[in-house]
């Protein structure tokens, strides 16, 4: 029973976690843009923006990766809750009443479908998504800045940053679910080994 609060803790923790990490990104780029406003019609405007890009997107990644690693341990802590649970429907006769095993999209106390999803499209809503989407953005940007100082030709350097902010977030989620297939198939070997 102890090992259950545990991970429930550690699900909290998490949580808590991932909402700090993203909260950190996008104030420290919310910071960095109102400080543009404050320079942008100064000679200074763009070396701020030359040296500030790169952070931000360093930072982006950083964020990134963690909050993948913040999802799929997520997922790991409560694929073991389940495990206990159903460990607990056993110990008395009638108790698998009060722990059901989840069925069903809607059924009680079921797992998140995160991590255990069989499509692709689920790694649209997490957290990571959210910043790795942004972080792409900061990225096409300064893409297009760099592209429009070097031409002098807004159209193209547009164009560029668009589809460098889409490659970019096309990558990071194939890499998400890459790493959610990753951990469906430790998961399912582990069940496996332990039958």
């Amino acid at each position: 029973m102890n090992e259950h609060f545990v991970l429930e803790s550690a699900r909290g923790i998490t949580v808590s976690e991932a909402s700090s990490r993203a909260a950190l990104y996008l104030t420290t780029l919310s910071s960095s843009l109102v400080a543009f406003g404050f320079l942008a019609q100064t000679d200074y405007a763009l070396g701020f923006l030359m040296v500030v890009i790169p952070v931000i997107f360093l930072l982006g990644i950083f964020s990134y990766e963690r909050l993948v690693e913040i999802s799929l341990e997520d997922v790991a802590a409560l694929e073991a809750i389940q495990r206990i649970r159903g460990v607990y429907s056993t110990t008395l006769p009638g108790a698998e009443k009060y722990f059901p095993r989840p069925t069903g999209p809607h059924g009680p106390n079921e797992m998140l479908p995160i991590g255990r999803r069989r499509s692709w499209v689920g790694v649209f809503f997490t957290t990571a998504t959210v910043i790795a989407v942004v972080n792409s953005m900061v990225a096409g940007a300064g893409v297009a800045i760099l592209v429009v100082k070097a031409t002098s030709q807004p159209t193209p350097s547009i164009l560029i940053g668009l589809g460098t902010a889409a490659l970019l977030a096309v990558l990071h989620g194939l890499y998400q679910e890459y790493r959610y297939a990753a951990l469906r198939r430790f998961l399912q070997q582990f069940r496996e080994d332990r039958r």
